[in-house]
């Protein structure tokens, strides 16, 4: 039998475990098919490395950006980024474009910081 005076600390500890199990939820979930091709993208990125080796650091990336980055804004982002790549005439006209631009720097920076915190040089 527990006694009555212990049911306060016990409803404090059950209350700050549910807080503490709902808190990864909090980040933000990508679907699985972009978290795939995210990472075989990253693997192909770093050839001279084990692919096993970068199947974990690259996975590692796109967690940190999951963390960071609500879905939608990844989107966005990521694309602006990769279309900035394009060489030429065509590439041009996104590194030109200001909002584009802004998304690429953003994307380009939080890109970095995962990449870092991940062992990617």
């Amino acid at each position: 039998m527990i006694p009555r005076n212990a049911v306060p600390p016990l409803a404090a500890l059950f209350g700050a475990l549910a807080i503490a199990v709902s808190l990864p939820a909090q980040a933000y979930d990508y679907p699985t098919v972009d978290r795939v091709e995210f990472v075989h993208m990253c693997q192909r990125e770093h050839p001279d490395k084990p692919p096993h080796e970068m199947l974990y650091k690259c996975a590692c990336v796109i967690d940190k950006l999951g963390e960071a980055i609500p879905y939608d804004d990844f989107v966005e982002s990521s694309t602006a980024y990769y279309a900035s790549t394009i060489a030429g005439e065509r590439g041009q006209v996104i590194r030109n474009e200001r909002v584009a631009k802004a998304l690429a720097d953003s994307f380009r920076e939080q890109l970095g910081r995962a990449r870092k915190s991940c062992f990617i040089n």
